[in-house]
């Protein structure tokens, strides 16, 4: 805390201390310099409030009689930093509106670029796609195989099986947001991720639905736009089963004679996800199956299963070619 006097009432302190004790006694005893004593004298600086109480004591005067004003340690900053506000604004405008926060920020990436060691960089510029059914599409399979950190998009899946489709997204991802996106092999695992660089990208598919960090702890579900229109929620359903998904053939004997169907599932741990993949297949039409017990959804209608196939469709050659394959088995 610090006590700032009137000019008057600050000479009739100093006149009264200065009667009883030398500059250097005033020094020794509050454990200043002299030349502290002397600024004090002057009224270059407010007083220290254990300084005034001690100018008092010595003085004999009445504190209230100086009518004191007390101040917060650092008074001046506040004011200073007010003072520096004015000045800017009148330089860039009222950083109070978009119009004032934009000049100042040009202002800012003006100056950062004309230094040559500066670390200040500017976010890479990305395409922004409107929604349409490729978007639909990526967006179900990064919610299925993707994953999205501050600065990084990535998905992972199969380098054996999945190896066509890892090249598909690679070139979905250039085409949509004009980002490279670079294909690298996990070592020691039977991995392959797409990655693309781009916290411009990261923000932009986070604002369309997709959580950046551990998507189950982040309530992972399908984006709502595409919840809004069946195109949309089929290209959705087509990226997330070419991730997430499977084809597979069922075998069951009953009464000695073997019986194949073809089943088709997708799986996933987000509850959320779950019922927006039950809502999205009914109302196509479909007539899907699921437990609470369980993870995954089904599709065990062999003439549904067709229909997907010929309605959806698939992005991924492997899912095609089991699709094919097993068909064939069942004919024969």
């Amino acid at each position: 805390m610090r006590v700032k006097l009137s000019k008057i009432n600050h000479r009739q302190l100093f006149t009264a201390v200065l009667q009883k004790k030398t500059v250097e006694e005033i020094s020794r005893d509050n454990h200043v310099s002299p030349r502290t004593v002397k600024d004090w004298r002057d009224a270059k600086y407010s007083l220290p409030l254990t300084a005034f109480n001690y100018f008092i004591k010595v003085s004999h005067l009445q504190a209230q009689s100086l009518s004191p004003k007390k101040l917060p340690e650092f008074w001046h900053i506040r004011e200073a930093g007010r003072k520096g506000g004015f000045v800017r604004m009148k330089l860039f405008g009222n950083f109070g509106t978009p119009e004032g926060r934009k000049r100042g920020g040009l202002h800012s990436i003006v100056t950062h670029m004309k230094r040559k060691n500066s670390s200040f960089q500017l976010l890479k510029p990305i395409r922004k796609p409107k929604h349409s059914l490729l978007l639909a599409e990526f967006m179900g399979i990064i919610v299925g195989d993707g994953h999205l950190s501050i600065y990084q998009t990535g998905v992972t899946t199969n380098s054996k099986t999945d190896k066509e489709h890892a090249l598909f997204v690679q070139k979905l991802i250039q085409k949509l947001f004009s980002v490279s996106a670079v294909v690298k092999k996990k070592t020691d695992q039977n991995a392959v991720s797409i990655v693309a660089s781009s916290r411009t990208l990261v923000r932009f598919l986070h604002a369309q639905g997709m959580p950046i960090g551990n998507k189950l702890d982040n309530n992972l579900a399908a984006p709502k736009w595409v919840m809004k229109n069946t195109a949309f929620q089929k290209a959705f359903l087509r990226g997330l089963f070419d991730t997430d998904g499977c084809i597979y053939l069922d075998r069951h004997k009953t009464k000695k004679k073997t019986y194949q169907h073809l089943g088709w599932t997708i799986t996933s741990y987000a509850d959320t996800l779950i019922q927006d993949i039950l809502q999205m297949l009914r109302n196509m039409g479909f007539s899907p199956t699921h437990q609470t017990t369980q993870k995954s959804v089904f599709l065990r209608k062999q003439n549904e299963v067709h229909r997907y196939f010929k309605e959806i469709g698939t992005s991924n050659p492997k899912h095609l070619n089991r699709y094919q394959k097993f068909t064939q088995m069942i004919k024969h």
